[in-house]
């Protein structure tokens, strides 16, 4: 194996990953019920890259696992491995990326696994927070484009909390459905931008892998339509008529509740980079808000090293606001506490039942369980 920074000899670890994936494809055909639909689809040799949907770390032992030749994977480089399965993913070993910052050297190095003849593995939504709910990111496209070479879409059923149930030998479900070949990425509008080429190509890849997700799963995915996210701030104090001045009013507190409805997210930040968030979960009435504030102080210096992690995740817009809101909320915090105010921050989530039509209204967030 040769990896020189900016190139990577393909194929690489191929005893290690023999062993693994026969081991993986075992313990599924024991563990799990799974249905299979075009898998003859699945290469032996590249160039090529395989794309699929999704929600948990079965895709891609599936993915791996089903496929004759080798899958050389892109994955997060942004933040650490999730500790349970980083001891797995390191020995097979992977291709980060810095997700939600320009990283060149890892995209460099999936294209030259291409262009010796690899075939690549890679999940084209770019995390698992909201499955099949999220935008392509361009990264597929990108690589197809600059490589030349077609992409297979595949979706996956049955894979969100499969994991979980396998080991307690409850037999989950689960599905595995290759798609057609898709042609190499070309450029389709000669007036538009090589970037907004790209998005389009990469909407069509993300479509085309939607069309091979098990309904029943789509539909417990597609849960939320037109989400609205509020936070209410109140400051209680000896005085029935105080007021909060201008500058510690906290104008982007949308954002805020919607982190504090995004249990997937706080979980990589509690597990993945031991950030002391579980002040978070609970913060009504209180007049000692210290813990509250080192918290969003660790995130703040988090986001020195890794700014793109909500932007990324919430966009530009909101990413940027949820920085912001940060600030406020230290800065109203720290004033309320030396003041001898108690506060509490309630977040409320109102949203159309995307199945049945009927509204939704919640308040007090949702947590992962390691809070």
């Amino acid at each position: 194996m040769s990896n020189d920074g900016n190139n990577l000899k393909f194929p690489r670890r191929a005893l290690v990953r023999k062993g693994m994936t026969t081991l993986a494809k075992g313990m599924l055909s024991l563990l799990t019920d799974i249905d299979s639909n075009g898998l003859e689809r699945l290469p032996k040799h590249g160039p090529i890259i395989l794309a699929g949907n999704h929600a948990a770390v079965l895709e891609a032992v599936m993915m791996a696992a089903y496929c004759p030749g080798t899958v050389e994977f892109i994955s997060t480089g942004d933040i650490p491995l999730d500790p349970n399965y980083a001891f797995i993913v390191n020995t097979y070993g992977v291709i980060p990326v810095n997700r939600g910052n320009l990283d060149r050297k890892g995209l460099n190095l999936a294209l030259n696994v291409l262009k010796q003849g690899g075939i690549l593995g890679i999940f084209p939504e770019g995390g698992i927070w909201n499955p099949a709910q999220m935008q392509a990111q361009i990264g597929v496209a990108w690589l197809s484009y600059q490589a030349q070479v077609p992409i297979i879409p595949i979706g996956f059923g049955g894979v969100h909390g499969g994991l979980e149930k396998a080991l307690q030998f409850k037999q989950p479900k689960l599905s595995i459905n290759v798609g057609e070949l898709i042609p190499p990425v070309s450029i389709m509008d000669d007036e538009a931008s090589l970037k907004t080429n790209l998005e389009t190509a990469a909407r069509h890849i993300l479509t085309e892998i939607k069309a091979l997700i098990p309904e029943d799963d789509l539909r417990q995915y597609r849960l939320q339509a037109n989400v609205v996210y509020h936070l209410e701030v109140d400051v209680f104090s000896h005085k029935s008529d105080l007021t909060l001045p201008d500058h510690l009013q906290v104008s982007h507190g949308s954002v805020y509740a919607r982190f504090l409805y995004n249990p997937t997210m706080m979980d990589v930040l509690i597990r993945n980079l031991h950030l002391p968030l579980k002040p978070l979960k609970k913060v009504d009435y209180q007049t000692k808000l210290t813990p509250v504030v080192k918290a969003w102080d660790a995130i703040l210096a988090y986001l020195e090293d890794n700014p793109g992690f909500f932007t990324y995740r919430f966009g530009i817009e909101d990413g940027l606001a949820m920085k912001k809101a940060l600030i406020e909320l230290r800065n109203l915090s720290k004033w309320a506490e030396k003041s001898g105010y108690a506060l509490t921050l309630t977040p409320h989530r109102r949203y159309q039942n995307a199945n049945t039509g009927a509204l939704v209204l919640e308040q007090g967030g949702c947590f992962p369980k390691c809070m």
